[in-house]
């Protein structure tokens, strides 16, 4: 782990927090990326999700709470619904050229 520097106290209690959620993560920061991630000591290939901000804070924990595979379900739904709403959003733009065109 040279690129990588373990991360065990921070301002926010973020890495203690976490554990809140999953008693197996942990957090490193990648020198080489310049940026946090998280990791998860049940896994083979521990990496579970790179920290979509550039500080620990309150976000990397709902970021965490929504990532979380125990609500995997509820994300497939949540992505499905806003693909279903694409999609039938797209269909009236595309109706709507249509008449303009033909009209």
């Amino acid at each position: 782990m040279l690129n990588y520097l373990e991360i065990k106290d921070d301002v926010y209690y973020i890495c203690d927090r976490l554990k809140e959620i999953d008693e197996s993560y942990f957090v490193l920061y990648n020198l080489s990326k310049k940026c946090y991630e998280v990791h998860s000591s049940n896994q083979k290939n521990s990496y579970c999700f790179e920290v979509p901000y550039s500080v620990l804070d309150e976000r990397t924990l709902v970021f965490a709470r929504r990532t979380a595979s125990s609500r995997r379900d509820k994300l497939i739904e949540e992505i499905e619904k806003n693909n279903e709403e694409v999609y039938k959003r797209q269909i009236k733009e595309q109706v709507n050229l249509l008449k303009e065109a033909i009209c």
